[in-house]
């Protein structure tokens, strides 16, 4: 898969799976456009990625919860690079630790904002100029929660579900313009909370029907794959990642 001087926007880019993602495809020669909250992180991480890969980083620090910023973040991509090729839609908000009946509805606007609104925008902008271009690939970054509720995310899990209908929409509408739109559907991810976890951890990985959760590499290996001309008659789908989770009925330290 070679991503030479192809243009790829990763959005929630400067941690975890992001900057996995990204330096994935910097890693292959890409123009990599890093997106992130805050800036002063977004230029420490594109620092190392072009220290690192050699490759040209730009630099587009923005909230994709906020439409003026998302819209001045996709402005600089075209002044600079002229081009998307790549868009993955990564950045998102958990909104871990409430029930349903406690969560705060500013806490469910936050979260809608950023995992659908956001990832709509973005598509929206990425989509005019690869329609224009008639070539370009979006990647979603869903989850199985989607399918497989769990407890004390439910706005997460509903955003979730909302990006899997989205990826179907926008392939139906797209592909034949020769734009395709897939999603990876992550289960498990280790990202520095797994840290924390200690016990509960290794837990959560007997459960897991290989034995271990997904790295950030493994999500890129996905991302990369799905967005690549290898998957070239691949439009509207759920890759999922999940090391088999969502194939049992009960997890193993169920008796059942």
């Amino acid at each position: 898969m070679c991503y030479k001087d192809k243009v790829v926007l990763v959005t929630g880019a400067v941690r975890n799976t992001g900057l996995a993602i990204a330096e994935a495809f910097a890693r292959e020669g890409a123009v990599v456009a890093l997106n992130g909250r805050k800036e002063e992180d977004v230029s420490r991480e594109a620092k190392r990625l072009r220290d690192a890969y050699g490759v040209t980083v730009v630099e587009v620090p923005a909230d994709i919860s906020v439409p003026e910023q998302v819209d001045a973040m996709f402005a600089k991509i075209k002044k600079e690079c002229g081009r998307i090729d790549v868009l993955v839609n990564n950045a998102i908000i958990q909104g871990v630790g409430y029930s349903l009946v406690d969560t705060p509805l500013s806490m469910v606007e936050e979260v809608f904002r950023t995992n659908v609104f956001g990832t709509y925008q973005c598509s929206q902008c990425a989509a005019r100029m690869m329609l224009k271009q008639g070539t370009g690939a979006i990647v979603n970054i869903g989850s199985n929660t989607a399918e497989r509720a769990i407890l004390k995310r439910t706005a997460y899990v509903a955003s979730k579900g909302a990006i899997n209908s989205l990826t179907r929409a926008m392939a139906l509408e797209l592909g034949p313009k020769g734009v395709r739109v897939n999603c990876v559907v992550a289960g498990y991810i280790n990202t520095d909370r797994w840290a924390k976890l200690t016990t509960e951890a290794e837990r959560r990985r007997a459960n897991i029907p290989l034995g271990k959760e997904a790295s950030g590499s493994d999500i890129a290996d996905a991302v990369l794959f799905l967005a690549s001309e290898k998957a070239a008659r691949i439009n509207g789908v759920g890759l999922l990642v999940d090391g088999g989770i969502s194939v049992q009925l009960v997890p193993p330290d169920c008796d059942c």
